[in-house]
């Protein structure tokens, strides 16, 4: 895991949130926010090549819909809208979940990206066909828990910008923040 993303992850960040200053609150909301970022790119990424795995698994099971050989990469390219399209036909979309900026990706997404290609690099997701049983299957549950942890990652991340909003609106509703002050700081 990377530094920056275990730093937003240690309980000491938000230890004393009560009597930290205002200004400290917002840029750890800001890191939060940023590292949720780009944890929610690297996810998408992982579910992707889940997706791409997932799909020669049912090809070869017989339960995907009838698609070219994933042993084609052209015929596998030309299959991606299908197999990254929800069941209906159009594009995934994140549901309820949060509303996401994606920036240029930072140090959290560029190392989670690194540990991602160590898990199903693009070199083996084109060769996907080639793999036997074991190999896929293998392929597959490795994906699958790389994506369930990132998945836990940016729940706690979402809790902690949770936590900080929770303790800023406090601070207003309480009279020990205004908006006056907020409006002199811009």
């Amino acid at each position: 895991m990377h530094a920056d993303l275990q730093r937003l992850l240690s309980d000491d960040l938000l230890a004393d949130l009560p009597t930290r200053p205002m200004e400290d609150l917002r840029s750890i909301r800001n890191e939060l926010t940023r590292g949720e970022g780009d944890v929610s790119l690297v996810r998408r990424i992982a579910q992707g090549r889940l997706d791409i795995v997932g799909r020669e698994v049912g090809r070869r099971s017989g339960g995907a819909a009838p698609g070219p050989p994933s042993d084609e990469p052209t015929e596998l390219l030309f299959a991606m809208p299908d197999i990254l399209a929800d069941g209906d036909g159009t594009a995934r979309s994140a549901g309820a979940a949060r509303l996401t900026p994606v920036d240029e990706p930072g140090p959290v997404a560029l190392a989670s990206i690194e540990a991602l290609d160590g898990v199903a690099s693009p070199q083996e997701l084109s060769g996907v066909g080639d793999l036997d049983g074991e190999g896929l299957a293998a392929l597959f549950e490795r994906l699958r828990a790389f994506e369930i942890e990132l998945s836990t990652v940016r729940r706690t991340l979402h809790e902690r910008i949770d936590r900080l909003q929770d303790e800023i609106a406090r601070r207003y509703r309480d009279g020990e923040a205004s908006v006056d002050t907020l409006l002199r700081e811009r």
